[in-house]
């Protein structure tokens, strides 16, 4: 009967498993938002141009899907040191430097963080992707994504945002983190701000 006692005695209080619960959620939850804000307050700011589709989430409203030719899409021969010595799923690294009209666009690739970049470039992380052998001890580098392929805008905005894209009067200012990590700061139309992110 007295093991049984103890047994309750040593059983975890609901309400106190749920408050530290809650408190490791909402500190998780804070953390996330501090490293967004950071980024769009202390990175490096590029320009981005972009190819949208525009589909509607329903649960969401509006948003607009953002494609970026320059740096999504890297040929082999843009790779600079070694290749993976089989398949793998792993972040590629790009430099990026500005054309003549201060778009950003890929100038290289690797399968490691570059060591060596000029003070007018850029080093911008993709999330993992699936390096699979091409033939023999070839290669090939999927489509990039790097997590700001999508921006929610007011409903009902987001067609009119696609026609402008789809004329080339859209661009993106993207802030990037020292680490690679990009934010979304702002969307343009002509060069003119059309919605600006808040650091919260």
């Amino acid at each position: 009967m007295s093991g049984f006692a103890d047994t309750l005695r040593r059983r975890p209080n609901p309400y106190i498993a749920a408050a530290i619960s809650a408190v490791v959620l909402i500190g998780s939850l804070a953390q996330a938002i501090e490293h967004r804000a950071s980024i769009l307050r202390d990175g490096r700011e590029i320009l981005l141009r972009t190819e949208p589709i525009d589909p509607r989430d329903l649960m969401r409203g509006d948003y607009v899907r953002l494609g970026y030719a320059d740096v999504s899409s890297v040929s082999d021969d843009m790779v600079t040191g070694s290749w993976p010595s089989t398949e793998t799923v792993q972040p590629v690294w790009l430099t990026l430097a500005a054309d003549g009209d201060g778009i950003f666009t890929a100038r290289s690739a690797s399968f490691t963080r570059p060591e060596n970049v000029a003070a007018d470039e850029v080093v911008l992380k993709s999330l993992p992707v699936r390096v699979r052998a091409a033939s023999g001890l070839r290669y090939s580098i999927p489509q990039l994504d790097f997590g700001i392929e999508r921006y929610y805008v007011p409903e009902g905005e987001g067609l009119e945002i696609e026609k402008a894209q789809n004329q080339g009067r859209t661009t993106v200012a993207v802030r990037v983190s020292a680490e690679g990590e990009p934010q979304i700061a702002r969307l343009m139309i002509d060069g003119e701000t059309l919605y600006n992110e808040p650091l919260y």
